[in-house]
């Protein structure tokens, strides 16, 4: 008898300890390391995704993301810098195309083929995750459209020249910004100091426009020419604006965030921006009490996409490959959660566009629901920087900024994009 209850009592601590045990590893903290670059100041990031991340935190206590928020301008080189030594985080914020392809190369990502059938296609079509998509294998999720190039525009001062309409040619467009500048107005503010507000927000558009929205992949294959006359016509226009004095002269000198300030606080008429733009000019309008409007870069003498609109799918996150089997759930389960019928909806509500098949939620705002009908006027054409190799990105950016210095000309830029192709 004593032997037999001498077992059971092992048998029982026995079972105990197992118990505990299963207990303590289920409960044991899994950390994840996260950089993003949503630094709050867009209503689709402080509304949504910011609000979405914390969310997932407080849901999941044993799962501790070690967040660093890296501004975009910054953000980029520090992910580039960080790949050549393979030192990436577990979870990133990824761009499209070019940018995401050499940490695709390097085998730094993981790909997401084991769990893409949870989104596609009844969330998500597969044709929205082509600009992250590699031999047939995806390798991030995107939460948003980025339509590159939208024209915000302070409808009171474009009045104060003369103008209740926004123009429909280059041409009249140019009389307008010679009106605003008579009343000393200036007619777009740039922020360029960081070189790809040039590239992916005007010369995208308007080279997509002159050259055709299949362009940049010919001069890929070397069936056609950066030096082709359409291309050089679209550095063009640039070089013209920057010549007669449509942008502000410290153009080189601001970021992105300073040239949007600058459109708030009425020292100039409008600014070209992106999708991303969208939900805080509208919020902004109304606390300022803004006339504002939102339109596309007119007509220009010799389009053969008149209608063309620059775009990709943005705001995605990647997870690092070789992570252990625990690192390796609890990101996936961070993807499902954040990338939800619930996230895109709310996207939707804040002014984004996004990549996904839902219904547009009852109460969207009407100027967003204006801007939406715009965007159904046009086609999506690609962004520069979501198509190029990252050293002919590197070399328009720069010429770019040269060509509105007077430091180059538009023949010497295409020559220059043709010799490093």
């Amino acid at each position: 008898m004593i032997n037999k209850k001498n077992s059971l009592i092992i048998f029982i601590v026995l079972i105990v300890g197992i118990l505990f045990t299963s207990s303590v590893m289920a409960q044991e903290t899994v950390e994840l390391e996260m950089w993003h670059a949503w630094t709050g100041q867009d209503a689709f990031a402080s509304e949504v995704l910011l609000p979405k991340i914390e969310e997932f935190q407080e849901n999941n206590p044993n799962i501790k993301l070690k967040i660093q928020v890296i501004p975009n301008d910054s953000y980029r080189t520090k992910l580039r810098t960080q790949a050549a030594g393979g030192q990436i985080p577990d979870i990133m914020q990824t761009y499209p195309g070019s940018e995401v392809q050499p940490l695709v190369e390097a085998g730094l990502l993981m790909d997401l083929e084991g769990i893409i059938d949870y989104w596609t296609d009844d969330l998500i079509p597969r044709d929205s995750l082509s600009a992250y998509t590699f031999n047939d294998k995806v390798y991030a999720i995107p939460a948003k459209v980025n339509y590159t190039h939208f024209a915000f525009y302070n409808k009171d001062m474009l009045a104060e020249a003369g103008y209740t309409e926004w123009p429909e040619t280059y041409e009249e467009f140019k009389v307008m910004g010679d009106a605003l500048k008579e009343n000393d107005i200036v007619p777009i503010s740039l922020g360029n100091k960081a070189k790809w507000v040039l590239q992916s927000i005007y010369i995208s558009t308007i080279g997509d426009r002159l050259t055709g929205i299949d362009y940049l992949e010919d001069v890929l294959a070397g069936e056609r020419k950066f030096t082709d006359p359409a291309f050089i016509k679209a550095l063009d226009v640039i070089k013209e604006l920057a010549d007669e004095g449509y942008f502000n002269k410290d153009a080189n000198s601001l970021n992105d965030m300073e040239m949007r300030q600058a459109f708030y606080q009425k020292r100039a008429a409008m600014f070209f921006g992106g999708a991303w733009d969208i939900g805080g000019v509208i919020e902004t309008a109304k606390e300022e009490d803004m006339n504002v409007g939102i339109a596309t870069f007119p007509q220009i003498e010799g389009e053969v996409a008149p209608k063309a609109l620059s775009g990709v799918t943005g705001s995605a996150f990647s997870i690092r490959s070789g992570l252990s089997e625990a690192q390796k759930e609890a990101a996936i389960k961070f993807l499902k959660f954040f990338y939800s019928e619930e996230t895109y909806v709310d996207l939707l509500r804040t002014g984004s566009f996004v990549p996904a098949k839902v219904d547009l939620p009852a109460d969207i705002s009407p100027q967003f629901q204006d801007v939406i009908n715009l965007v159904n006027e046009h086609q999506i054409g690609p962004v520069y920087d979501a198509v190029l190799p990252i050293n002919l990105i590197q070399t328009i950016n720069n010429g770019l900024q040269s060509l509105t210095t007077g430091e180059m000309t538009s023949e010497e830029l295409a020559q220059q994009m043709q010799d490093n192709l």
